[in-house]
């Protein structure tokens, strides 16, 4: 069985009740989410495909280095309100943080795209090491079956 991802059609999107379409000016705009002091990135630019977008070439993730670690011990006089100032702004104004200029995608990306080469060079296809070196006998099996097949059969 295979599963093809694509975004939600309008038809879909239309018949969802109401409450399902909350939280939507969200979904697609890069913006921190707080709870209390744990301070995450929504970063759905580095999704796009799950919208039906083009992926361009991603860099490095936005995540503040200064937010990581933060902890409520002994910071009874803090002002966490100035402190998240800046991320609270871009939180209130999401709206203009929405992920918007991308075309769509349209097809299947051909195999040799800038996205699918540079995608296998970031990916670890198998979680399981016996497996990769399975297909890997089984790749160069098979290449020596075609090669020395295609010598014997052309006289080489």
């Amino acid at each position: 069985m295979q599963f093809l991802w694509e975004p939600y059609t309008t038809n879909v999107m239309s018949a969802l009740p109401p409450i399902c379409l909350v939280g939507s000016v969200a979904w697609c705009a890069v913006v921190p989410l707080m709870c209390f002091q744990v301070v995450e990135w929504h970063q759905p630019d580095r999704v796009l495909r799950q919208f039906g977008l083009k992926q361009p070439i991603l860099g490095c993730p936005s995540q503040p280095l200064n937010l990581h670690g933060i902890t409520l011990k002994g910071k009874q006089d803090e002002n966490w309100g100035q402190l998240f100032a800046p991320m609270i702004s871009q939180w209130n104004n999401r709206v203009d943080f929405r992920v918007n200029g991308y075309p769509r995608q349209e097809g299947l990306l051909s195999f040799n795209s800038d996205y699918m080469v540079w995608y296998r060079r970031k990916i670890k296809i198998f979680v399981y090491p016996k497996n990769a070196n399975t297909t890997t006998l089984v790749f160069f099996l098979f290449f020596e079956y075609l090669t020395s097949n295609y010598f014997f059969n052309h006289g080489h």
